[in-house]
């Protein structure tokens, strides 16, 4: 059996500097968005030192790597073997390589034809990136329905932000399939979403709040915190669901 036309969403979670948080929105965001109707599959698109893995604490003897000398003859089979289950939510990941040198051997183009082939299969497919501009993240960006674009509010990420959205003018990929987001807010700090949205002309459309307490145990444990029953009340919890909702509204899902 082989899906006929691709029919599923692709949401890249992406910021330019790194250590702002997207693995941790990318997993909770991805389960956030799945059930029945809406299943959802996140791949590590953060080929040399991916934590999707770690962060819904599963490993798994496959990988990308598996799939992409066969990017031209995929099938569900060959997916199914490949993908792990998260036990707990039921989202399917796609693991990064076992190991960073093993990142060579998965082209832009295999990546690419991977993405499109599990949205045939997926409601979301939601790749989590590295920072850095590599051929994978560029064919993700190419790929994808929505951008995620994080930012947190210090110089440095607001800046790389504005290269960014520089960048994605160049490349014609239009501004209104970008959720600009700032994660980790603290009201504490003078740098406000509004502030930040004025600066770069681009609307802050959804705020993570800043809640240590809540994300890092849930780091640490490799348990998402919208899973978890303390976590799920939580204001970041809160904002996780609230994104999910832009992303539905946006891609047009219930």
């Amino acid at each position: 059996r082989v899906p006929s036309s691709p029919n599923g969403e692709v949401i890249l979670v992406y910021s330019p500097k790194g250590g702002v948080g997207c693995t941790t929105v990318a997993t909770n965001l991805a389960v956030a968005l799945h059930n029945d109707e809406t299943p959802v599959v996140i791949v590590d698109g953060n080929l040399q030192f991916g934590d999707v893995a770690v962060m819904l604490n599963e490993r798994s003897r496959n990988s990308i790597v598996d799939l992409a000398p066969r990017a031209d003859e995929l099938d569900p089979d060959v997916i199914d073997n490949v993908l792990i289950t998260h036990p707990s939510s039921g989202v399917k990941i796609l693991t990064a390589p076992s190991r960073p040198e093993y990142a060579e051997n998965v082209s832009g183009d295999q990546f690419s034809k991977i993405i499109n082939y599990l949205r045939q299969l997926f409601s979301y497919v939601i790749v989590d990136s590295s920072s850095s501009l590599t051929d994978i993240v560029l064919s993700a960006i190419d790929t994808s329905t929505l951008v995620i674009l994080l930012v947190s509010q210090d110089i440095p990420s607001i800046n790389n932000s504005r290269l960014f959205l520089d960048l994605a003018d160049v490349l014609g990929f239009k501004r209104s399939n970008l959720v600009f987001v700032m994660n980790r807010y603290d009201k504490r700090i003078a740098i406000t979403p509004e502030k930040v949205g004025e600066n770069l002309h681009q609307e802050v459309m959804a705020v993570i709040p800043s809640d240590e307490k809540t994300v890092v145990p849930s780091v640490n444990r490799g348990i998402p915190f919208v899973l978890n029953q303390k976590g799920r009340s939580s204001n970041v919890s809160r904002a996780i669901f609230d994104l999910a909702e832009i992303v539905r509204q946006k891609t047009g899902s219930d």
